[in-house]
């Protein structure tokens, strides 16, 4: 008879395993940001497909928000449970802030490049 864990798709061992990790903060960074897609392919010993098909299935279930052009992150409140069950205004608001920061950090170095040029 085959084991529950053997069962499982590879890409969701993975998935447990950062969940794991996650539970842990051994993972993320102190901005609650994973390492890339190749990172974690390289820490869980699996294919790149399988690392992301991972952190998709993180981000399917709460657990992780990814922002294009600058990474993935862990959603604070982590899930407990059910993962609907999140308060999906606290998670909004946190993304929300997380993509006006990275906007703001865009906008003020462009004015940056903008000043040195006029110093010029």
């Amino acid at each position: 008879m085959e084991s529950a864990t053997s069962a499982m798709a590879a890409y969701e061992r993975v998935a447990a395993a950062i969940r794991d990790d996650i539970r842990s903060g051994t993972l993320q960074d102190v901005d609650n940001k994973l390492p890339g897609h190749r990172r974690l392919a390289q820490r869980y010993d699996v294919s790149l497909g399988t690392a992301q098909k991972a952190v998709h299935l993180l981000e399917k279930e709460g657990w992780l928000s990814a922002r294009p052009a600058v990474g993935v992150f862990v959603n604070i409140p982590l899930p407990e449970g059910d993962p609907t069950m999140l308060t999906s205004s606290i998670h909004d608001q946190l993304s929300e802030l997380r993509s006006t920061t990275a906007e703001l950090a865009t906008r003020i170095e462009r004015l940056e490049r903008a000043l040195r040029r006029s110093d010029s």
